[in-house]
């Protein structure tokens, strides 16, 4: 007689399975979802549906604007990459070493980047020559990074048709003010607007 009980108790206990969760005590309390918590501990609530079905979102890169979307190389090669022109206005000055007005221009352009070190970016690029007649060039202005574009990628980038041209970008790296041949009689109240 007692073999039943025990085949009984064998029965149920298989039937549960040995790693079933334990029944909620009388020290538990039912949520409304059915999942017991414990009262004796604060337990963080399960997060509802939507907020698990909702993606998580990725963290997106700082976009860059499209007029600093691009790669170069100095004249002394080195890699150069527009999007770190972004946060500071940026003076573009388009020259071509043969060009007289370009090389008139060169005082006025080491001025914009002594006068305004801290506050504005002064980048030459060179182009329509070759890269040894675009370095020589550039060795004579001083305090200005020069671009070598003998390809005329930039210069084409930027809408530029002649030499010697500015674009004004401000620290967004919007334009906001361009010119073109010999038009840069209105360029220091321009860049003095964009430094306000």
């Amino acid at each position: 007689m007692l073999r039943l009980p025990l085949i009984s108790f064998l029965v149920c206990l298989l039937l549960t399975g040995c790693g079933g969760a334990p029944e909620p005590t009388a020290a538990a309390d039912s949520a409304p979802d059915g999942q017991a918590t414990s009262s004796s501990a604060p337990t963080t609530p399960p997060p509802s549906r939507a907020a698990r079905d909702r993606p998580v979102p990725e963290a997106s890169p700082t976009a860059v604007p499209e007029s600093l979307d691009f790669s170069a190389t100095t004249v002394g090669g080195e890699p150069f990459e527009g999007a770190d022109l972004a946060g500071r206005a940026t003076l573009l000055w388009f020259w071509a070493p043969w060009c007289p007005t370009c090389r008139s221009q060169i005082p006025e352009v080491e001025g914009y980047a002594a006068d305004h070190a801290d506050d504005l970016q002064v980048i030459g690029v060179g182009s329509l020559d070759s890269a040894d007649a675009i370095a020589a060039f550039a060795d004579e202005v001083e305090g200005v990074t020069h671009l070598e574009d003998t390809d005329g990628e930039l210069y084409r980038r930027f809408g530029i048709a002649e030499q010697s041209s500015f674009v004004l970008l401000d620290e967004s790296g919007e334009v906001a003010f361009e010119t073109g041949y010999g038009g840069s009689d209105e360029l220091a109240a321009q860049v003095a607007g964009v430094l306000g």
